[in-house]
Order: C-alpha cells, then structure tokens, then sequence
C-alpha cells in the first residue's frame, strides 16, 4: 500500500466519523426540543389545573382514611379486652 492510500483510507474513515456525529448531533438537538416542548407543555397544563378539585379529593379522602383508621382502632381495643377477659378466665392469678 501506499502513503497515498493509506491517507485516502483515513480521510474516508473520519469522513464516515464526521458524518455519524454529525447525524448523532442532529437527533439529539431534536430529542432535546421534544423534551422542552413536552416540559412546556407540562407547565401550562399544571398552571391551568383546577387545584380545588384536586385538594377537596384529597381532603375527602384523608377524612375516609381517618375515620377507617378510627374504626381498625376500636376494634383492636375490643380484641384486646377480649384477649385481657380470656387470659382472666384461663390464669385467675392473671392480673392487668
């Protein structure tokens, strides 16, 4: 081979290079105006959300929350005096 094939073959591999990161270049410039579209787009839909409804849902459902957790509460203070009553009856020297 000769210099001036050798150079001609690398000049055609850095051209080849160029080109791919040329193109890579391209699709991420366009990826990153897809993302900032999609992100502006994200704020104008949250500035324009009706935040009432959204809280009055959350409020309705951290009364249901409360009361359901209110309801598991009074069951096991049940429970536990049931277990207190059958420990009395089982061991009379049982004491609480």
């Amino acid at each position: 081979m000769t210099t001036e094939s050798i150079l001609l073959a690398i000049l055609a591999v850095l051209t080849l290079t160029l080109i791919l990161v040329g193109l890579a270049t391209v699709f991420l410039i366009n990826t990153m105006r897809a993302m900032r579209a999609e992100q502006q787009a994200m704020r104008r839909a949250l500035a324009n959300m009706d935040w009432t409804s959204v809280l009055s849902n959350m409020q309705s459902s951290s009364k249901e929350s409360v009361r359901i957790l209110d309801i598991i509460d009074k069951r096991l203070q049940k429970l536990e005096a049931l277990e207190k009553v059958q420990l009395t009856q089982t061991n009379p020297h049982f004491r609480v």
